[in-house]
């Protein structure tokens, strides 16, 4: 299947990386500058629809890359990435420096939860990434665009310790990751992204509204795509979080599967509350690991 490539102003175009080999799942985005950028490049089973959208782009190289964080539906895809377009550099949170040349933990902490043989079959194996070609991202870093455009780095923990933003002052486009959550198509609302074993709810509600004091036109999210409305949506993210965490703390005396039965239920009858099309419910509830996310509140609450 043909990536999806959707061009918006400002020579920013969004591509559907066919993460898990589904459309609408993974975004990740070109801005086609003087010094272009990618962000985001998507797990090792994307890397193909990566390259082909790249190509149909007339795109034959790419210098740099920023990424949002180290989990591996963001940054999986990196080593392909360096091996194909030589002297590429890729700038992630310092810990890059540290997982990504040798990725065998991070491999080993991320199969903990998904298990090994889901993440070879669903988001494929990590290729390691030259140290040198490793750059560690610090909090206001401007990336060039163009004369007078820039795409600032902004530390942005919550959804995790090693996660940023990235701000175009031009667009006034902010680039999530997945710091404001999950947006599937056919759907204008926001469901929560809390996995361990950083989320933590002051920090990320935080982050949140810093980002709410920008100039904002779009947000443009991994999970998936570029959306008009930010505003609306950080706040519609904040009173998620708050939901989630408070429907949580109800019921202590669980186990974190039957937890997980309850958080999936609960968040069932609030879709068809909303009176949301089934394929939408059908979209949010066979992508969410309630599981991950029952471990992630109950971590943030110690």
């Amino acid at each position: 299947m043909k990536p999806e490539i959707i061009k918006f102003d400002n020579g920013i175009y969004q591509i559907d990386v066919m993460m898990e080999g589904k459309p609408n799942r993974m975004s990740c985005y070109y801005i086609d500058s003087k010094d272009p950028i990618l962000i985001e490049v998507g797990p090792s089973n994307s890397f193909p629809y990566l390259v082909a959208g790249l190509n149909s782009l007339g795109i034959e190289g790419v210098r740099r890359s920023a990424i949002t964080h180290l989990h591996l539906d963001h940054v999986g895809g990196i080593g392909h990435v360096v091996e194909k377009y030589k002297d590429h550099f890729v700038h992630i949170h310092e810990l890059g420096l540290k997982h990504l040349p040798n990725p065998e933990k991070l491999w080993k902490s991320v199969s903990s939860i998904y298990t090994e043989e889901w993440l070879s079959e669903n988001w494929g194996k990590i290729k390691p990434t030259p140290i040198d070609n490793i750059q560690a991202l610090t909090d206001g870093y401007n990336f060039k665009l163009e004369e007078g455009r820039t795409l600032t780095s902004l530390y942005s923990p919550g959804h995790a310790k090693h996660h940023y933003t990235f701000y175009d002052n031009i667009s006034k486009t902010i680039f999530m990751g997945d710091t404001l959550g999950l947006i599937y198509p056919h759907s204008n609302f926001v469901q929560p992204n809390l996995p361990p074993p950083d989320f933590n709810r002051e920090t990320l509600i935080d982050t949140l509204e810093n980002i709410a004091s920008l100039e904002l036109e779009y947000v443009a999210i991994a999970h998936f795509g570029i959306h008009s409305n930010p505003y609306e949506l950080i706040n519609n993210a904040i009173d998620s979080i708050d939901q989630w965490v408070n429907f949580m703390s109800k019921m202590p005396e669980l186990s974190n599967e039957d937890a997980a039965k309850k958080l999936e239920q609960w968040v069932l009858q609030n879709y068809k509350s909303l009176s949301m099309e089934q394929r939408t419910i059908t979209n949010y509830m066979e992508n969410t690991n309630f599981d991950m996310q029952v471990w992630g509140l109950r971590n943030s609450s110690k």
